[in-house]
C-alpha cells in the first residue's frame, strides 16, 4: 500500500547583477540584498523574512551583504550541528571576496569552553566578553544570545551590561536561520529584543532575517503592527525559462502510511525494506540516508541494515553518538540518523545520497526533511528516490488527491501536505498570560544599561513595548513578576529552552569507541535503557580512569554531571548517574507518583511540587533517584486526566513533554492516572483554558 509520485524539479531566474564576485543571484537573494542595502542606507530598522525552499541559497541570501561590505553579523542557529554546517559554507565566501581569513568564528558552549581554557577564563561570560570584542561574523545558538540579552550570566563587575552592550553596539545584522524551529516563548523572546533594541535607539538602524522553508510567520503582526517595525516577507517564484538554474532535482516520492503515534515508523520501514532491495539491486551503487525520529528507531534500523546490506558501510548520527560514531557517519553509504540532520545538512560531494527515507509527524518536518534530497547534479546515473512514512489520515488524504504514478511540482506537494496535517496546539495565549514576568525581568536588567538622567525614558519606552506585545501595562507586568517569584516559579521562564530531566550516562554498549561518559534524557533511558545506578564517587572514578586519554571531555562532563540541586530555581544538573549496557527492543511503563496532599486543590495550575517518585514497570531500582527526586522542589502543572486524554483533545505537538502521574493515597493506594508537566511545559499547558465542574472536583477540559 503505497502511492508513487514524480516531482517535477525546481528553477529560479537569475539577474545579473553588482553581487558577490562571480555569482549571478536569483531573483529574490538579490531582492533581499537590496532591501537589506537599503534599511542600512536609509538608517531603517527592517525585519525580512526568507521563505524559500530548503537548498535555494537562503544563507548566501542572508549574508551576502555582509560578505560584500564586512559589515559584522550575527549567525543564530537553533542547533550545534547546523553552526558548524554554517561556518564550512561561510568561511570560504569571506575569504574569497574579502580576502580575510578565519573571518567566521563558532561560538557554542564547547567552543566557549575550549576558548576559556585557551584564554585562562574560568567562566563562559569573561570568555565572551572576549570573543565579542572580536567584531567580525560569530554563530552562534538562540540560548547564548538569550542568556545575553536577557541578562542571565551571573552579575561580575558590570559584565552582563558589557556583553549586551557588545551584541548590541556591534551586530546590527542578525540571522535567524531554521526559524520555524523556535516556539511561542522563544519567537516572543525574539520580538522583544527587537523592540528593546529598537526603543534604546531608534535612529540605529538594523536588519534582522528570519530564514525559513516552513515558516512560522505568527511573529509577523507582533513585529509589524504591535511594534510598528517595518517587515518585509521575500519568496521565490520558480521559473520555467530555459536559463533559470536548478535548485533541485527530479524525485521520485513514495508515501508509505506507518502508525507515528505509536512509533512504528522504524518497524513499517523494516516491514517494507523490500522496496529498498529493488531500488538497489537496480542501482547498486546509491548511497542512502534515513531520518528518524525516535534514537531506539534510528539504532535498530541501522542494526538491520547492516545485516542486510553488508556490502555498505553505516554511519549513525543521534543523541547518543559521541564525537567519534558523528565524525565519519554522513559520509558512509548508508546513514542513520535522527533529528540532528534535519536542518542544515548539505548532502553532496562525499557526503552526497540517493535515497532519502524519514518519518514525518508534522507537515513541517515532512517538508524540511524532504527537502534534504536532490539538491544537487550528481555525476551517476541514479535518480533521487525519497521514501516517507506519514501518519495514515496523511495517505488516505493524499491518496484521495492525487492519482498514483501523478507528477506534480514541489509547490503543489507543499501544498497539500499543508492541508492534510492536523495542526498542532501553538500556546498562542503564552504571550499575554505568561511572557509578560520574563519580560519585566528583561526590562529590570536592560534598564540598568542606563544612567540617571537617561533611565526615566528608557524604562517609558520598554513598557511601552511590553504593553503592545502584551497588553499588560508596567503595573500588570511587575505584579506578575513579583506574583511568580513569590510562589518560586519563575525560573523556568528565564531560560530560552524547556528544562527536562537529564542523565548522566556510562556507555557501556560496546558499539561506540568514543568518549563513554554521556549526559541524555533521563526519562529514555529508564524507558529504553538496560541500566545500573552508579553513586557519585563510582562515576567519578570512571571520569578520573580516561583523563590522561580525554582531558577536555572529562573537565567537561565534571562540569555539567553535577547533581541537580534542590531549589526550584536549581534548572541545571543531571539526576543521577547511570551504566548503560543495552538498549531494549521493548520499552519499560514510566510514571510518577506523588502523595495526595501535595496536589490537594492545586490542579491546573503552576506550581511548585515535592516528593516526587518514579516507578517503572517492570521493576527497576531507582532508590538513588528517588532519593534525590524526593527532595527535589519542581515547577509543575497536573490534572486528574490521563496524558493520552490531554494530548489528543489539545492537539499537543508530537514530542511534548507529558507524563503519567498517579496519587498515592493514605494507606498507600494508587490513584487513577494524571498527567504531570515540568517548568516551561508547565505554562505552556497553564495558558489554555481549562474549566472546571462546580460540585466535583473533576476537571473538564474545553
Amino acid at each position: 500500500m503505497t502511492l508513487n509520485l514524480d516531482i517535477a524539479p525546481v528553477a529560479f531566474d537569475q539577474v545579473t547583477a553588482d553581487w558577490l564576485p562571480g555569482r549571478n543571484p536569483y531573483e529574490y537573494q538579490w531582492q533581499a540584498y537590496q532591501l537589506i542595502q537599503s534599511a542600512f542606507a536609509n538608517n531603517e530598522t527592517l525585519c525580512l523574512f526568507l521563505v524559500t525552499p530548503t537548498g535555494s541559497g537562503k544563507t548566501l541570501a542572508s549574508y551576502a551583504y555582509s560578505i560584500q561590505t564586512g559589515i559584522p553579523a550575527l549567525g543564530v542557529y537553533p542547533t550545534n550541528e547546523l553552526i558548524r554546517d554554517q561556518e564550512k559554507s561561510l568561511a570560504p565566501e569571506y575569504q574569497r571576496v574579502l580576502n580575510r581569513e578565519n573571518w567566521v568564528l563558532r561560538i557554542d558552549s564547547r567552543t566557549l569552553d575550549e576558548w576559556g581554557l585557551d584564554l585562562e577564563e574560568s567562566r563562559h561570560a569573561s570568555t565572551l566578553e572576549v570573543l565579542l570584542n572580536w567584531p567580525y561574523p560569530i554563530l552562534t545558538n538562540p540560548d547564548i544570545l538569550f542568556y545575553i540579552l536577557f541578562g542571565r550570566y551571573p552579575d561580575i563587575s558590570g559584565q552582563r551590561q558589557r556583553l549586551f552592550s557588545l551584541i548590541g553596539n556591534t551586530y546590527r545584522l542578525m540571522v535567524f536561520d531554521e526559524f520555524h524551529l523556535y516556539n511561542i516563548k522563544q519567537m516572543a523572546d525574539v520580538a522583544f529584543v527587537v523592540g528593546a533594541l529598537q526603543a534604546i535607539n531608534p535612529n540605529k538602524s538594523r536588519v534582522y532575517v528570519f530564514a525559513s522553508a516552513t515558516p512560522e510567520l505568527a511573529i509577523v503582526p507582533w513585529l509589524r503592527d504591535r511594534l510598528g517595525i517595518r517587515v518585509e516577507i521575500v519568496t521565490a517564484a520558480p521559473s520555467n525559462d530555459k536559463q533559470a538554474r536548478f535548485i533541485a532535482q527530479p524525485v521520485k516520492l513514495t508515501v508509505l502510511p506507518a502508525d507515528l503515534g505509536r512509533w512504528q515508523g522504524p518497524q513499517t520501514l523494516i516491514d517494507n525494506l523490500f522496496l529498498l532491495d529493488e531500488f538497489l539491486v537496480q542501482y547498486p551503487q546509491a548511497r542512502a540516508v534515513t531520518i528518524l525520529e525516535a534514537v531506539v528507531g534510528a539504532i535498530n534500523v541501522a542494526r538491520v541494515f547492516r545485516d542486510r546490506y553488508p556490502g555498505k558501510s553505516v554511519g549513525e548520527v543521534h543523541g547518543l553518538s559521541s564525537d567519534a560514531q558523528r565524525e565519519n557517519a554522513l559520509q558512509q553509504a548508508i546513514t542513520v540518523g535522527t533529528s540532528t540532520i534535519e536542518v542544515g545538512i548539505d548532502f553532496k560531494n562525499e557526503t552526497g545520497k540517493d535515497v532519502l527515507v524519514f518519518e514525518a509527524h508534522t507537515s513541517s518536518k515532512f517538508m524540511q526533511r524532504f527537502g534534504r534530497l536532490a539538491r544537487h547534479t550528481k555525476d551517476i546515473a541514479v535518480p533521487n528516490w525519497t521514501l516517507a512514512l506519514v501518519p495514515p489520515y496523511v495517505y488516505h488524504f493524499l491518496c484521495n488527491c492525487i492519482p498514483d504514478k501523478a507528477a506534480i511540482t514541489r509547490q503543489e506537494l507543499a501544498s497539500l501536505i499543508e492541508e492534510a496535517y492536523e495542526k498542532p496546539e501553538d500556546f498562542a495565549t503564552y504571550l499575554r498570560k505568561h511572557a509578560p514576568a520574563e519580560f519585566h525581568a528583561a526590562k529590570y536588567f536592560v534598564q540598568s544599561l542606563f544612567q540617571s538622567d537617561d533611565k526615566p525614558e528608557i524604562i517609558r519606552k520598554l513598557d511601552q513595548v511590553i504593553l503592545n506585545l502584551t497588553g499588560k501595562n508596567a503595573y500588570e507586568v511587575a505584579g506578575k513578576f513579583r506574583q511568580y517569584k513569590d510562589e518560586g516559579i519563575v525560573e523556568p521562564l528565564m531560560a530560552f529552552r524547556g528544562s527536562n530531566f537529564q542523565a548522566a550516562i556510562w556507555d557501556q554498549r560496546g558499539v561506540d569507541a568514543g568518549f563513554p561518559a554521556k549526559r541524555y534524557n533521563l526519562m529514555f533511558l529508564l524507558r529504553r535503557g538496560d541500566f545500573e545506578e552508579l553513586d557519585t564517587e563510582e562515576y567519578e572514578s570512571k571520569l578520573n580512569s580516561l583523563e590522561e586519554l580525554w582531558p577536555g571531555p572529562v573537565d567537561r562532563e565534571r562540569r555539567y554531571s553535577a547533581t541537580i540541586k534542590r531549589d526550584p530555581n536549581q534548572l541545571l544538573g543531571v539526576y543521577g548517574y547511570f551504566t548503560l549496557s543495552r538498549l531494549l527492543d521493548e520499552g519499560r511503563k514510566v510514571w510518577f507518583e506523588a502523595d495526595g496532599e501535595e496536589v490537594y486543590n492545586r490542579k491546573a495550575q503552576v506550581t511548585v511540587i515535592t516528593g516526587l517518585r518514579i516507578v517503572t514497570e517492570p521493576h527497576m531500582r531507582l532508590k538513588r533517584l528517588n532519593k534525590l527526586l524526593e527532595r527535589k522542589y519542581i515547577v509543575a502543572w497536573f490534572l486528574d486526566r490521563h496524558p493520552a486524554t490531554i494530548k489528543l483533545g489539545r492537539s499537543l505537538p508530537h514530542l511534548f513533554e507529558l507524563y503519567e502521574l498517579k496519587i498515592r493515597q493514605p494507606g498507600g493506594a494508587l490513584s487513577g492516572s494524571w498527567s504531570i508537566a515540568f517548568n516551561q511545559d508547565a505554562f505552556f499547558l497553564d495558558s489554555l483554558n481549562w474549566c472546571f465542574a462546580q460540585k466535583a472536583s473533576e476537571a473538564i477540559i474545553i
